[in-house]
């Protein structure tokens, strides 16, 4: 078996699904294990090939779109983890991608760089969320207002613990949430993983959307 990280690339523009591929070919640490120009084509190469690590896949695309095909992933076995690569105006779809299970998302302008980090971040166990995606994502929660009946009390956060996701909710990185609170870095970053821990959060981004729709997020 291959040591590389091996990626599928699933996109309906032949250009971004070539131009993505030859990315990943030409990194010592990756291979390309598929390509697909929609969401169908994805599932049957991940039934095929149980050794895809990381998928690249586009949201909007015929037959079968990004979104439903992650849905579908939940009955495969050894499935991929998936970063969505979308444009700036599918932030409406980001939230159901989160709930159905994807692991990061970037936009189609980021650069070569950004794109294989990350590929090696989720592959080694991490997320990777695009800032732009991100703030657009929140917003839109934001938006629509707490939702009636979210109770963090089942999670038995600790007061200080609650403090820091509502100012996760509220969009603020460690550095912020330490100057704010008073607290050293290695202090937050605990509270961010017991937080992450007790809420069953797989990232900042999922933490954040609980603390907006529990109404705590100022």
């Amino acid at each position: 078996m291959s040591d590389k990280v091996r990626v599928a690339v699933v996109d309906d523009q032949e250009m971004v699904r070539d131009g993505f591929a030859m990315m990943i070919a030409a990194q010592p640490d990756m291979e390309v294990a598929a390509t697909g120009a929609d969401g169908q084509q994805f599932l049957d190469a991940v039934r095929a090939d149980p050794n895809i690590d990381v998928a690249l896949v586009d949201i909007r695309m015929p037959v079968l779109d990004g979104l439903q095909a992650i849905r579908k992933l939940t009955a495969v076995p050894y499935a991929p983890a998936v970063v969505v690569v979308t444009t700036f105006d599918d932030d409406a779809y980001v939230l159901d991608a989160i709930a159905a299970g994807a692991r990061g998302f970037l936009l189609k302008r980021c650069s070569g760089r950004e794109l294989v980090g990350a590929v090696r971040t989720v592959a080694s166990g991490g997320s990777i969320l695009s800032t732009e995606v991100t703030g657009a994502v929140l917003d839109r929660v934001r938006g629509a207002g707490p939702v009636s009946g979210v109770d963090l009390s089942g999670y038995r956060l600790t007061g200080r613990e609650r403090d820091v996701l509502a100012l996760v909710g509220a969009g603020l990185n460690n550095a912020e949430i330490s100057g704010r609170l008073h607290l050293s870095m290695s202090t937050v970053k605990s509270h961010v993983t017991n937080v992450l821990s007790k809420t069953g959060s797989r990232d900042r981004v999922q933490a954040a959307i609980l603390a907006i729709r529990a109404g705590i997020a100022t």
